[in-house]
């Protein structure tokens, strides 16, 4: 492990308390696809496995992530057609102070690097990885 590296458990709840702030998604709309058979995607932080009936997610900048259709329904508005926005769900999020990795809730390890990644909390203990031009086009921060 490099000097400046952080293992996936020195990233939890409290990692939070100092430094982060408040955000959420902006209403933009979003496209997706649902996942006919089970596959693997490359997102922008490495391969992620999904099963059928994963919604394909596609970002901004035509990055692809998949997410599970129960969090699709937590997550999103399904406006039909393929297009959906995100629901107004305040989160934390903190610019990643080291590089590291962090287990999802969906069972892929996500890899950040110093000052190159948010980390967004989900809830407690389920943290996500947004590269740092992604975040500034889709999370806002004035509202929350």
């Amino acid at each position: 492990m490099k000097i400046n590296e952080v293992t996936s458990s020195q990233i939890n709840d409290k990692w939070f308390d100092q430094g982060s702030f408040k955000t959420f998604k902006k209403p933009a709309k979003e496209r997706y696809e649902i996942a006919q058979e089970p596959g693997t995607i490359q997102t922008l932080e490495g391969p992620v496995n999904y099963d059928a009936g994963f919604y394909i997610m596609t970002g901004p900048k035509g990055e692809q992530y998949p997410i599970t259709p129960q969090r699709f329904k937590e997550l999103k508005d399904d406006l039909g057609n393929g297009i959906c926005t995100p629901k107004k769900i305040i989160k934390l999020a903190k610019l990643a102070d080291s590089d590291g990795s962090v287990p999802t809730s969906w069972g892929e390890t996500m890899h950040y690097t110093a000052g190159n990644d948010y980390i967004v909390k989900h809830g407690p203990n389920d943290y996500g990885v947004v590269k740092k031009d992604i975040f500034a086009q889709t999370y806002d921060t004035t509202g929350a």
